[in-house]
């Protein structure tokens, strides 16, 4: 169950727009948003007047509160949601995991101002620092995603378990906006590792609680490619990933950087936790 909703802001319009995807879930999931902005320290030479400082970070602070009322205005009291409004000052990774920590929160929903490649949504931004080290789902929403209803969901699954916790949040979601789910595997070299044809949803068929979900298989070839051309070719509205040390998801996406990424995405994309 998903009861309480952070979304960290930096007032740009792809914090707005992540902003946008958190209203329209909270309203499906009866959860509570918490709409929190951090004012990143700055550095300054100790010779700096200390006066001079005060009034400068005492000026951050009434910006921040005045963008914060305004997104209050614009997008959280006309929705009916429930809410609350959060500005702390410190360094923004450790702010938002801290955050998480002390107030139960079961989701981040953030946005990323990177390409729309998806080495560049998980690498060298905010959002990459908080999908590496956090032990709760991220939602991200790239730039130009806007799509809110989840008609379409693909998971993109290794088959290397533990896959329970995972796929009970994804039902979850799925059941949310009446979702269907395409369970997609791309044959790779790691499946020889494990037994792949006798995977958790081959043996878990008929357990599962959700029907509207279907595993598709796909030839060896390269996996970003491969997930790339179904995401578009299916339509889908959004992505999902799990990760735990040393899986396939952290081998693929803990490459070289200077080997270009041909993976390109507008939609969300949820990494969850196996």
């Amino acid at each position: 169950m998903i009861s309480n909703i952070l979304v960290p802001t930096d007032f740009s319009e792809v914090a707005n727009n992540a902003l946008r995807f958190a209203v329209n879930f909270s309203e499906k999931a009866n959860a509570k948003i918490h709409l929190l902005h951090v004012t990143h320290i700055p550095v300054i030479d100790v010779n700096f007047p200390v006066d001079v400082y005060q009034e400068f970070t005492t000026e951050i602070e009434k910006t921040a509160t005045s963008n914060l009322e305004k997104l209050k205005k614009e997008f959280l009291e006309k929705s009916g949601v429930k809410f609350e409004i959060h500005s702390v000052m410190g360094f923004v990774n450790d702010e938002i995991h801290e955050f998480a920590s002390q107030h139960k929160i079961d989701l981040i929903i953030m946005g990323t101002t990177g390409a729309s490649g998806i080495q560049e949504v998980l690498v060298g931004s905010n959002a990459a620092s908080v999908v590496a080290k956090s032990h709760i789902p991220v939602l991200v929403i790239p730039p130009g995603a806007v799509q809110y209803d989840l008609q379409h969901i693909v998971y993109a699954s290794d088959f290397n378990e533990p896959e329970f916790p995972a796929v009970a949040r994804l039902i979850y979601i799925a059941e949310q906006f009446h979702s269907k789910i395409s369970v997609l595997h791309v044959k790779s070299d790691f499946d020889r590792f494990f037994d792949s044809a006798h995977n958790f949803f081959t043996r878990n068929k008929h357990n599962i609680s959700y029907d509207n979900w279907k595993v598709v298989k796909l030839p060896e070839g390269d996996v970003l490619d491969k997930i790339n051309e179904f995401v578009t070719k299916a339509n889908a509205d959004l992505l999902v990933m799990a990760k735990h040390n040393r899986s396939f998801f952290d081998k693929i996406f803990h490459r070289s950087l200077s080997k270009h990424m041909t993976y390109h995405t507008k939609i969300p994309l949820l990494v969850l936790n196996k």
